[in-house]
């Protein structure tokens, strides 16, 4: 599977968009419409493992770190049943203030695995991703 990158500007302020990525971590069904059930394992100083379950009983887990000085958040795939990789989302600010969402998927099938997917399905769902954690921040931003 090809490398995906996405980003999108925000109108909200750069602190509520970290609170949001952060907020991910612990709340994925906020941000990723088909999550069934999550439920963080373990916790440490910069990250948590979760376990995520998805449509058709596709379970895995994952670490998600957060790195507050490159303002990102990764999200490693532990034990996906066909993928290994990461999705990196990343808050941006330009010199001028303006903010920006950059996410970026880079997925690879496991040894062994077939990736059947369209090649467009994974850049619909880092796209609507962005948009999804757009709107959220901007709510959050103006009160609503």
């Amino acid at each position: 599977m090809p490398r995906y990158r996405v980003t999108s500007r925000v109108d909200a302020s750069p602190e509520t968009v970290w609170a949001v990525l952060l907020d991910k971590m612990e709340h994925p069904q906020r941000y990723i419409e088909d999550a069934l059930d999550a439920e963080i394992l373990e916790r440490g100083v910069s990250g948590v493992v979760r376990q995520l379950v998805l449509p058709g009983g596709v379970a895995f887990r994952e670490r998600i770190t957060a790195d507050s000085r490159r303002r990102t958040v990764t999200f490693t795939l532990l034990d996906h049943p066909v993928y290994d990789g990461t999705v990196v989302n990343e808050l941006q600010v330009s010199p001028g203030g303006e903010v920006e969402l950059a996410f970026e998927l880079d997925w690879t099938a496991r040894p062994g695995c077939v990736d059947d997917r369209d090649p467009e399905e994974p850049l619909a769902l880092i796209r609507s991703s962005v948009m999804h954690t757009k709107r959220i921040a901007e709510a959050l931003e103006n009160g609503r």
